[in-house]
């Protein structure tokens, strides 16, 4: 073997080397979408190259622009901390992003709004939300300008001081009035997008995942009814599933509700709204009348 050919690596590997602070899906993304090539051409990330055969150029000024945050994002601050932000998070807006490309994200407002935020949270993409809400979920969100009061917060989650209550609308049946639901939630085995109920029908992969909620209906509209719900824990998809599981989908969860084609209702989102949150003696609401009076 030639020393030549012992110098020779994988893309993906040099790019591990030159960007550590990519993630293995970010070296994925960067390769598929050409910001590396090798002459001018896109490449795979198994070719054995020399590293001065690969051009990063597209990919340094990507990680640049990221860096810059996204100053068109347009979101409510509803409480103001020298360590954080809590903020009215529309609908449809991821609380963090994924992909190396996601730009309409609550990180990308953060890092636009703060330079500060750029060096507490290094890396293409951080999160700086120390709970999430589903892009589709409206409402109150903690965006932490610190790496501490991120540590913090998510501690107090964890160790489930923080209270949360949520506005949702359902299907169901009009006489149910209250519901405790305390059945735990897995990952779909069928679905990877889908959590379910463990003990349902449905195939599911461990862990098992404790998930209490507490939902009490506040008023009827036509076929469907306004529930307020509170939950201590905070599993993925958590008031979506347990709903659905007892018969109460929300309106516009085309993942949870089986009925969902057959509905005439249909938002672009499900619909539940955060409109509370609290810890200790600090209690934070967003202004939820109008999502109250949507049916």
């Amino acid at each position: 073997m030639s020393i030549l050919t012992d110098l020779r690596k994988r893309v993906d590997g040099w790019l591990r080397e030159v960007f550590p602070q990519l993630s293995s899906r970010h070296i994925e993304e960067a390769i598929q979408e050409g910001l590396v090539t090798v002459s001018g051409k896109k490449t795979k990330k198994g070719h054995r190259v020399l590293k001065n055969e690969l051009e990063f150029t597209a990919l340094e000024m990507t990680l640049k622009e990221i860096e810059k945050g996204n100053s068109h994002l347009e979101i409510e601050v509803i409480h103001e901390d020298k360590y954080f932000w809590i903020v009215d998070k529309p609908a449809g807006i991821p609380s963090h992003p994924i992909s190396l490309f996601e730009r309409e994200t609550v990180t990308q407002w953060a890092l636009a709004r703060e330079a500060k935020v750029r060096e507490e949270f290094p890396g293409p993409q951080p999160t700086v939300t120390p709970h999430r809400l589903d892009i589709g979920t409206s409402g109150v969100l903690i965006v932490c300008r610190t790496q501490a009061s991120f540590q913090d917060w998510r501690q107090r989650f964890q160790s489930k001081q923080v209270q949360k209550k949520y506005l949702a609308w359902c299907y169901g049946e009009e006489q149910q009035t209250e519901l405790f639901l305390d059945e735990p939630i897995a990952h779909s085995r069928q679905d990877a997008r889908k959590m379910v109920v463990t003990a349902g029908t449905e195939a599911f992969r461990e862990p098992e995942m404790e998930a209490k909620t507490n939902a009490k209906r506040l008023k009827q509209s036509g076929e469907v009814s306004l529930w307020e719900i509170s939950c201590s824990t905070g599993v993925t998809h958590q008031i979506r599933v347990h709903l659905a599981w007892a018969g109460f989908p929300l309106v516009g969860d085309k993942l949870y509700d089986p009925l969902f084609d057959q509905r005439k209702l249909k938002p672009p989102f499900h619909q539940l709204r955060a409109s509370e949150i609290e810890w200790q003696s600090q209690r934070f609401r967003v202004d939820s009348k109008q999502f109250e009076e949507s049916f």
